[in-house]
């Protein structure tokens, strides 16, 4: 099955502590996020398909919070929905993905981040010059 997302995921790395009432903190490291969630490795405990609190502090020291519903687990991978971010995480986000899409590692990797629109039907990016040579 193909994933379709809606949000560019960007590389972030960072520390991440999950919780709920059933485990209060699990740590673990961020592989990516974006406006959707946030995927993680390392994780220090077992975790269940539960939702999470999950409190990010990234390298350059800001801290996301979001509160997620996991939604696969790949050996030592966990992928995460959003449920809800407040603004001032999303704001952080939005602006770690407008970073990212400057980068040359970025436009290197379009084809492979499947993007999609709010219908769910794949957006086509090429850079070839159209038939007006604009």
């Amino acid at each position: 099955m193909e994933f379709k997302r809606i949000y560019v995921r960007v590389p972030l790395s960072g520390e991440a502590i999950l919780s709920n009432s059933s485990n209060p903190t699990i740590k673990a490291h961020t592989i990516n996020i974006s406006q959707g969630g946030v995927a993680v490795d390392s994780i220090s405990e077992e975790i269940s398909t539960a939702e999470y609190q999950i409190e990010i502090h990234t390298e350059s020291g800001q801290k996301i919070e979001i509160f997620a519903k996991l939604i696969r687990k790949d050996d030592s991978i966990a992928g995460f929905r959003a449920l809800q971010i407040d603004q001032r995480s999303q704001e952080i986000i939005r602006d770690l993905v407008l970073e990212y899409e400057t980068t040359t590692d970025f436009i290197n990797n379009l084809d492979e981040f499947n993007l999609r629109d709010e219908e769910g039907n794949k957006i086509e990016i090429t850079f070839e010059q159209d038939f007006n040579g604009e």
